[in-house]
């Protein structure tokens, strides 16, 4: 599919995938702040489908914020991944 201006978000991203995106780039604290940023631009635009959207990766995030789960990396932007990146040991 094409994403072009008149994309809506829920028609051209599948939510895990946007989640994921998001903690790599921002990390878990600012995929939050991103995420909700996103529900209020929607609902002043009268995009209800692309709030709900939103929404639910909030959700997601929030559930993730709040659980055991979730090493320190989580925190911060992963960075760059190199395709000769190492795991550590």
């Amino acid at each position: 599919m094409t994403v072009t201006a008149n994309t809506h978000a829920h028609d051209a991203v599948d939510p895990d995938a946007m989640m994921v995106a998001l903690l790599r780039e921002y990390g878990l604290p600012g995929a939050r702040e991103r995420a909700r940023h996103h529900i209020g631009r929607c609902v002043e635009a009268g995009l209800a489908d692309d709030a709900a959207f939103w929404m639910q990766i909030s959700n997601h995030l929030d559930a993730l914020a709040s659980s055991d789960y979730g090493p320190a990396d989580l925190r911060t932007p992963s960075g760059p991944v190199s395709p000769t990146a190492r795991q550590p040991d």
